[in-house]
């Protein structure tokens, strides 16, 4: 019970310090093949929305790389709105497919933490992508354009890693045979890709 409330203590300590705007943040290189044999319900869940994700943030770079001297104007803006209204979309549906797979119960162990490396997969790509929206922004166009949006995409995001987190803190359904060394380490891992994705939305001018 020790373990468990010094966790909590400090994710929720990392929660509430304000965020620093980081380096740009590289689009993280994930070896799904390891995880192949491993993934159960829950990691393929993660999978298939990661490569919906992966394939709209592909559509916003070709859209910023298409636009005249590579800078965001308005109506490539309003075009990029559109694309992360899907990527919310879709992990608005991640959240909830997540959700009735865990209070199913039955989870496995690797199963769980294929999920978890994939998710954060899924938040860095969405990360990488703000990023590079904040830098190929034209000076003419105002950041509040992606205000409604962004926000939408953090509570997502957050409801999703939070949700993580209490599967790993044995709570949401758990798991039967908790790895204490596992569970920190997950839980930490979890909250600093949290912290990546914030850093990138507050570099947009949106806090969340």
């Amino acid at each position: 019970m020790h373990f468990f409330n010094t966790v909590l203590s400090f994710a929720a300590f990392t929660a509430c310090i304000t965020p620093v705007i980081s380096a740009p943040v590289a689009e993280p290189v994930m070896d799904t093949t390891s995880l192949i044999v491993k993934r159960g319900e829950l990691g393929d869940t993660a999978q298939t929305c990661y490569d919906h994700v992966k394939e709209k943030c592909d559509d916003i770079t070709a859209k910023i790389e298409a636009a005249v001297d590579a800078e965001i104007d308005v109506d490539v803006a309003a075009a990029i709105v559109v694309d992360l209204q899907v990527i919310v979309d879709l992990i608005v549906k991640l959240g909830v497919d997540l959700q009735a797979k865990i209070a199913a119960g039955g989870l496995v162990v690797a199963d769980v933490q294929a999920c978890v490396s994939i998710v954060i997969a899924i938040v860095n790509l969405c990360a990488s992508i703000l990023v590079k929206i904040h830098a190929s922004l034209s000076a003419s166009v105002s950041v509040s354009v992606f205000a409604d949006v962004l926000v939408q995409l953090a509570a997502c995001v957050k409801l999703v890693i939070n949700l993580l987190i209490s599967v790993c803190l044995g709570e949401a359904g758990g798991l039967s045979v908790i790895d204490l060394a596992l569970v920190a380490d997950l839980v930490v891992q979890l909250t600093a890709c949290l912290t990546v994705f914030v850093n990138a939305c507050v570099a947009l001018g949106v806090s969340v």
